[in-house]
């Protein structure tokens, strides 16, 4: 059975990501959109999903699930009894994570951005933003959305394989879309969590990689 997949996006002429959807869109084949987790990452996926703790039955969230790498990965450790929304602005990374994923009938895979579900309020456990977060066009009002959406102690995980100078240097090198798209310092996403309820429980920037946990404490 097919992962169902939805068109999320706003129909408006403001929307913010054309740009970065295109720019995604050409980087479908690029060897970290595309191929599955080797050595080289075995050591970061783990610490990652040491610190999400089990995910057996959760009900979890992907924004920016690009060609469904972890959506693979979290897509298993959820199991039969849970559920994972995974989304994604570009239209090519859809269309490479829904041949990824066919076996999967416990993922919903959606094109679209994740401010399109803003209405979805307190009913995912786990969010897990994995080399998205600097890519959302207002950072704090997603922030904002992603903690509404999270239930009463729910988490909200953001992660990169590389360490925030790394990620926001390769940003500003890849120019056009994402050039501007950089991962605030640690004191700043501190504060911007404290805002909406989000007490930060581990926070690494190491060599292997970004990595930050949340814990909703009040909706």
């Amino acid at each position: 059975m097919e992962p169902k997949t939805v068109n999320s996006e706003p129909n408006h002429r403001d929307d913010p990501y054309p740009d970065k959807a295109a720019f995604f869109d050409a980087q479908v084949e690029a060897d970290w959109a595309m191929q599955a987790y080797g050595t080289a990452e075995a050591e970061k996926l783990e610490r990652l999903l040491t610190v999400t703790g089990p995910l057996t039955g959760l009900r979890l969230l992907e924004p920016g699930c690009g060609t469904g790498r972890l959506t693979e990965v979290l897509a298993e450790g959820v199991g039969f009894h849970g559920r994972v929304v995974a989304m994604d602005i570009s239209p090519g990374m859809v269309a490479a994570a829904r041949s990824r994923l066919f076996r999967f009938a416990n993922v919903d895979l959606r094109l679209g951005a994740v401010e399109a579900l803003s209405d979805r309020l307190g009913i995912f456990d786990l969010v897990i933003c994995h080399q998205v977060f600097p890519h959302f066009a207002d950072r704090v009002g997603a922030l904002e959305i992603l903690a509404r959406m999270l239930k009463p102690g729910g988490r909200l995980v953001i992660s990169h394989f590389i360490p925030l100078a790394e990620i926001n240097d390769v940003h500003r090198k890849a120019g056009t879309a994402v050039a501007n798209d950089l991962m605030p310092p640690g004191e700043t996403m501190r504060r911007w969590c404290g805002a909406y309820g989000l007490a930060v429980e581990h926070w690494h920037d190491d060599a292997l990689g970004y990595l930050l946990a949340a814990t909703l404490k009040w909706p």
